[in-house]
């Protein structure tokens, strides 16, 4: 069984990466269709103005947890947090500018709205979008860096490790094809679900609203059905570049019945990827049934909750997408270890992935990455480490902060947690709320 401190960093980094890739998305429409709006085609400055509100919240929403899941990880692993921030700085580093950007961005662009001049909007507008599609490069590098650590040297004179920020961008398999992909996914689901708002809205509204909201449909239709095809692609090319990692690759598909190297599965996650599968399959078949009746002004009300239905499915469908490609390399915080230590990745290969660790520091460098990795001493751990063969390469003992797990700071996190939920809640439940007209706000007489 997974331990207490990944299951809350799970929760944690899920409700953030959904907004994240949310945010992604809106941060291209709302310029989009203001860029539209000041073109000419007026009605659509009313849509822009409602999904920037909308965008404002799911930002601040993905700030929130995504600073809890920081503090959490430092609390929990602070030693490799130390570790990893040290030698992936520059990665990291350029995903922090880009936040910093990004925030500049969407505090200008709400509130120059109608202050600035059009050339001027529409300049930050683009900045919006670059900023918010930049963050996630620096950290999906970071996340191929703990597929397999290209780009990783030793120096043994020093004792220090350090990273080659080119080689670990052009040498790791598992960049470009982990980037492109959330970047797609991203879009996807936020069209789906934009889409999904509108299409709703279609059938309950009714004169030039009624119209409008059509139009939003019509808008993202395209975009939608390219994504979903392209998603079906790059999950396949993910798949086969991680290949280099036997272990995860084999946690993934081996109980599927697709091995290499004779693997098995020691962290059986197969389950998340059928899931992942069936909500797929979910949006593509609610996509195709209803999205046609929609786009030529038919239907119900029905087709309209199911497309959002099916965006809803999408964003859930990206936070079960992380939690496979995370738990699919339990208990390691690097997936490609256990197959050197295994045998399964040839010592030999490491420099085809920038790897610089010479050949009489490799044990030094695998014993001290080990040090740190993601262990709890948990049984399944150790059951994963004795049929692996490698438990001599692992600390006996916990590697968790111990204050941070024990009872009455659990207890206080799960509070805090549940405080952050129940505040998030709300304020989507707000934004979702329509707002009384003018008419039906009756002043009180006493």
């Amino acid at each position: 069984m997974v331990g207490l401190s990944p299951s809350l960093l799970a929760l944690t980094f899920g409700l953030h990466i959904t907004m994240v890739n949310l945010g992604i998305g809106l941060a291209w429409l709302v310029p989009y269709f203001k860029w539209r709006a000041e073109r000419g085609e007026k009605e659509l400055e009313a849509v822009a103005r409602s999904l920037m509100r909308f965008y404002a919240a799911t930002y601040g929403i993905a700030g929130v947890f995504g600073t809890a899941f920081t503090v959490f990880l430092l609390s929990y692993y602070p030693r490799f947090l130390g570790f990893a921030g040290n030698i992936t700085m520059l990665p990291f580093g350029l995903s922090i500018l880009m936040i910093a950007l990004h925030f500049f961005s969407i505090t200008s662009f709400w509130y120059g709205w109608d202050r600035w001049s059009k050339r001027t909007h529409q300049l930050i507008g683009a900045l919006l979008a670059l900023s918010a599609t930049l963050i996630p490069l620096g950290f999906r590098a970071v996340f191929a860096f703990l597929n397999i650590p290209a780009g990783l040297g030793y120096d043994p004179e020093t004792g220090k490790f350090y990273l080659d920020t080119i080689l670990a961008l052009t040498k790791n398999p598992t960049f470009i094809p982990l980037y492109i992909k959330s970047i797609t996914a991203a879009f996807t689901a936020t069209f789906l679900l934009v889409a999904g708002v509108y299409a709703y809205k279609y059938y309950t509204l009714s004169g030039k609203e009624k119209e409008v909201a059509l139009r939003v449909v019509k808008t993202l239709a395209k975009p939608i059905g390219i994504g979903l095809g392209l998603m079906l692609v790059l999950g396949l090319w993910y798949a086969f570049s991680l290949k280099t990692t036997p272990y995860k690759f084999n946690n993934i598909f081996a109980p599927l019945g697709w091995r290499i190297r004779g693997g098995e599965a020691y962290f059986n996650t197969s389950w998340l990827f059928i899931l992942k599968i069936l909500l797929y399959i979910f949006q593509v078949a609610v996509v195709t049934l209803t999205l046609p009746k929609i786009l030529r002004g038919k239907g119900s009300k029905t087709h309209g909750k199911l497309l959002l239905y099916a965006g809803l499915a999408a964003l859930l469908t990206i936070a079960i997408g992380e939690y496979l490609n995370a738990f699919s390399q339990y208990p390691f915080f690097i997936a490609a270890w256990p197959d050197i230590l295994a045998n399964n990745l040839p010592l030999d290969k490491l420099p085809d992935y920038g790897v610089n660790i010479p050949q009489a520091s490799l044990n030094t460098v695998i014993n001290t990455v080990n040090s740190i990795a993601l262990l709890e001493n948990t049984k399944t751990t150790n059951k994963i480490l004795e049929r692996l063969g490698i438990s001599q390469y692992f600390p006996s003992t916990s590697t968790v902060n111990e204050i941070a797990v024990e009872e009455p700071v659990v207890a206080l996190t799960i509070g805090f947690l549940a405080l952050l939920l129940l505040a998030a809640a709300y304020l989507v439940y707000i934004l979702l709320t329509p707002a009384k007209k003018a008419e039906e706000q009756v002043p009180r007489t006493y």
